[in-house]
């Protein structure tokens, strides 16, 4: 597989169309025309994880956060940037970067952290964009069904939180009639032909469709394809920023901070509100998410994790009524690696997982 190849499987099932708009998920070096070697997942984009590259012979770094993500005007020479960029492109190195997308899809960060720390009944809040789903309907002659299925699953259609591969099929019996300037598959010109025909039906993002349509129609023996796409309206194709759950039993929040501590393995944490009060209700925002604590407030939540925490957010949701508890930005955003590699887990890819972070405790 080339290194372009595995991009655009990854923009399948992480599409950069859905990240923020602060945002710069993609390509940030890149990419060169090889064959993807040793990759490795890393939550920063380090001069160690580049020398980590260089030493096993890596030419594909995928990170968490963008190498770019604020405009700069100079490269100077005694800059570790400049060095970072330096041995990247002398070494053919593509760096690739998947941010909000993977914080916000179904089995994402926030997903992952939730299920983490033991949270049931996990929803969305904090909607940001909706995930436009299409209904796809392909007639296709029952020897080709197979073809036109996997075709589907190619092409990124067919997935339900989850699963993949998601189809219905039934059998019918399809009828047309050959006339001037066609050269039918099957049948002759003037005389009405049955078929035994397969309806195949998936779903499939709207950002997709068009190219679906345009494979499906390149592998579809019928020289005019008989297929149909239309939108479906469902609240649960919602993106969302943040996740909220329960815990299968209310916890005094102190026994609740020292669960957290123990998971994440950071030693020590900021908080607000009474530690022997009972909580039950927690929302989560991996990385910094200071930002939706009105709507933390809205949802009524007794517990509200998030890092880069400042003084007066914790006096906001004191008066709130809620609890901030602080898992540090990088505490939250360690699982990276384990989250893309449980994600594409099914394309035998091995990845080289490098954990480091410039923020220490003592």
């Amino acid at each position: 597989m080339t290194i372009k190849e595995f991009i655009s499987l990854m923009e399948k099932h992480l599409p950069i169309s859905i990240q923020e708009s602060f945002d710069n998920s993609g390509i940030q070096i890149g990419p060169f025309e090889e064959l993807l070697k040793n990759p490795i997942l890393s939550l920063d984009l380090s001069l160690e994880v580049v020398n980590k590259a260089i030493e096993i012979d890596s030419n594909m770094i995928i990170t968490h956060h963008p190498f770019f993500f604020t405009p700069f005007k100079k490269l100077l020479g005694n800059n570790i940037r400049t060095e970072i960029i330096k041995k990247l492109l002398n070494n053919n190195i593509t760096v690739y970067a998947i941010h909000t997308p993977i914080d916000k899809i179904e089995g994402g960060m926030n997903d992952y952290f939730c299920k983490l720390i033991g949270l049931i009944n996990i929803e969305g809040f904090v909607k940001s964009g909706i995930n436009e789903i299409y209904k796809v309907q392909v007639f296709v002659p029952d020897t080709h069904k197979d073809l036109i299925v996997n075709k589907v699953a190619e092409e990124g259609g067919g997935w339900i939180g989850n699963y993949s591969d998601c189809t219905f099929s039934s059998s019918g019996i399809g009828t047309f009639k050959p006339h001037e300037n066609t050269n039918p598959y099957i049948g002759i010109k003037d005389k009405r032909e049955y078929v035994n025909e397969t309806k195949i039906e998936s779903v499939i993002p709207k950002a997709k469709l068009d190219h679906l349509i345009r494979e499906v129609q390149k592998v579809h023996p019928y020289e005019e394809v008989a297929m149909e796409a239309f939108p479906l309206t469902r609240p649960d194709f919602a993106y969302y920023l943040c996740r909220k759950g329960t815990l299968k039993y209310s916890l005094q929040l102190l026994d609740f901070i020292n669960h957290l501590k123990s998971i994440t393995q950071q030693q020590s944490v900021r908080f607000n509100g009474d530690l022997t009060r009972l909580v039950k209700k927690i929302g989560v925002c991996t990385g910094s998410g200071t930002s939706f604590l009105e709507n933390a407030a809205q949802e009524q939540l007794d517990v509200f994790i998030t890092g880069d925490v400042g003084y007066h957010d914790f006096q906001f949701a004191d008066e709130h009524g809620f609890s901030i508890v602080e898992i540090t930005h990088n505490h939250t955003e360690q699982y990276f690696p384990i989250v893309f590699t449980e994600l594409f887990k099914d394309y035998n890819i091995h990845y080289h997982q490098h954990f480091s972070s410039f923020l220490n405790e003592c």
